[in-house]
């Protein structure tokens, strides 16, 4: 019969553990020292080794033929439990079995010594499903167990665990595995099953699987299959209906080119195929993530995989900033609308990137303008037509992307520009007519100046009544020497 990769290749010793050095060194020291507890707390991401673990850890209690702490397979209780035959290793669905009667039960249980191995273990798996009457009713035997039983909870969501349960068990946490470990771990079964792989799909299913090696290898068992004994991009995208890193990364270099009509081209391609849209839209903001951590540090191979993309790729950081709000932009109009429309609606947006001065080219053209006096007037003009030329670039770009009758507003308004900014000054009647918060989300650089309005002299009390009396109308009104004049 069968047997899938996932139970195949589970690891049977601490030393197999792959990416939890803390987990097997601290649980490989206390069964070496004897000086394991009688109950801990497994917390971690699903697929990342808890119940492995705990299998192994009650392997290595119950051997009859320890090696340094490790189990050693072969005996009559290792094999007993890799197989799942054992008699005093329970493991319980927390999940099915959480109420108060069916941890009733289990304590009634305990009581009962070993039939077969030196220790009693109960995993509960999902612990956190237990209710609270069924927690409550668990304390007392968590908390002063019978000699040789030994309790994991096994849980995904360890905030959920009472207070009163974790002060009773020592913890141990799991962390998510690197893409680096699981790829070298399906390497390895890859040549185990004689299977041909490339390092680019390994690395795909290693990042589609969220740091659980389970859900990898399931994958790559799938993959296989499907695929008879290759795994490679092509099968990896039509398998698993998502897009190669080599694709995705296509699309943003359209991006950041502004070419706008083959952005869209490519995004309606992908619907039209049925790929996974929001895994895609989550695999460009990774890699916009990626570009902007490289142009922010100073040496980020010290913090991150350098790849020749993020050498490659001549965008300022401003623009890669724009970039990134807007696909978050984007994946936050999606909860109101269609996600497909909200992409297309960031990829209009995104015309304008490539018009984006990055702050060197800031900081020269300004640097240039106060060596403007000193040059001959010759020089001082063409100076002067240059910097022109670029402040229009701005201006530009507001019309390219605005009604005309808003353009013709916005320019008809005092305005200034510095530091790569466009400052407007507009009062409550502009205000009215403009969208203002619309057009500082689509546009970044502009910057709107509110002027208040001036405040209207009080009319003195005087004044006030000799209106009332003759029903007059103020037409002017001054001040002198102390005098009330209207007229």
């Amino acid at each position: 019969m069968y047997v899938p990769f996932a139970r195949k290749y589970r690891p049977k010793k601490f030393s197999e553990l792959v990416g939890q050095d803390v987990a097997s060194k601290v649980l490989l020291n206390a069964v070496r020292l004897n000086k394991v507890a009688h109950a801990y707390i497994f917390a971690g991401p699903r697929g990342t080794g808890k119940t492995t673990t705990a299998r192994i850890l009650t392997r290595a209690i119950n051997c009859l033929k320890p090696v340094d702490g490790e189990p050693c397979g072969e005996c009559e209780n290792c094999v007993a439990i890799e197989r799942g035959a054992f008699p005093d290793l329970i493991e319980i669905d927390a999940a099915s079995n959480r109420g108060i009667d069916d941890i009733r039960n289990l304590r009634d249980a305990v009581s009962y010594t070993p039939i077969k191995g030196k220790y009693k273990v109960y995993i509960l798996d999902e612990a956190h499903m237990l209710t609270k009457e069924a927690f409550n009713a668990l304390l007392k035997t968590l908390e002063e167990p019978p000699p040789r039983t030994l309790f994991i909870l096994c849980t995904t969501e360890y905030e959920k665990i009472i207070p009163t349960i974790l002060s009773r068990c020592q913890r141990i946490i799991f962390s998510k595995l690197k893409e680096e470990d699981i790829v070298n771990y399906l390497k390895f079964i890859c040549e185990k099953e004689n299977l041909q792989c490339e390092e680019r799909a390994l690395f795909t299913i290693a990042r589609v699987s969220d740091g659980g090696m389970r859900d990898a290898v399931s994958l790559l068992d799938q993959a296989a299959t499907f695929g008879e004994g290759k795994v490679n991009e092509q099968i990896i995208e039509e398998f698993l209906g998502i897009l190669s890193q080599e694709k995705v990364r296509e699309f943003i270099k359209l991006l950041l080119s502004g070419d706008t009509d083959n952005a869209l081209g490519f995004l309606r391609d992908i619907r039209d195929k049925g790929y996974n849209l929001s895994i895609f839209w989550d695999s460009v903001e990774e890699e916009v993530r990626d570009l902007i951590l490289y142009k922010s540090l100073k040496e980020p191979e010290k913090v991150m995989q350098v790849e020749p993309f993020h050498r490659e790729t001549p965008i300022s950081l401003n623009a890669l900033l724009y970039l990134e709000k807007l696909i978050n932009t984007a994946r936050i109009e999606s909860r109101t609308m269609d996600l497909f429309r909200a992409c297309e609606i960031a990829i209009i947006r995104s015309s304008i990137i490539k018009n984006i001065l990055p702050i060197e080219e800031l900081i020269r053209v300004l640097r240039e303008g106060e060596k403007i006096a000193d040059k001959p007037q010759e020089v001082q003009i063409a100076q002067e037509t240059q910097t022109e030329s670029q402040k229009e670039t701005l201006w530009q770009i507001l019309q390219n992307n605005l009604k005309k009758i808003d353009f013709e507003m916005l320019r008809r308004l005092p305005w200034e520009e510095k530091e790569g900014k466009i400052f407007i000054k507009v009062g409550k009647k502009e205000i009215k007519s403009l969208e203002i918060d619309k057009l500082k989300a689509k546009f970044p650089f502009l910057e709107f100046l509110v002027e208040e309005e001036e405040k209207k002299e009080e009319l003195p009390e005087s004044v006030k009544t000799i209106k009332t009396l003759f029903n007059a109308k103020i037409i002017s009104y001054e001040r002198d020497k102390g005098k009330d004049n209207p007229s």
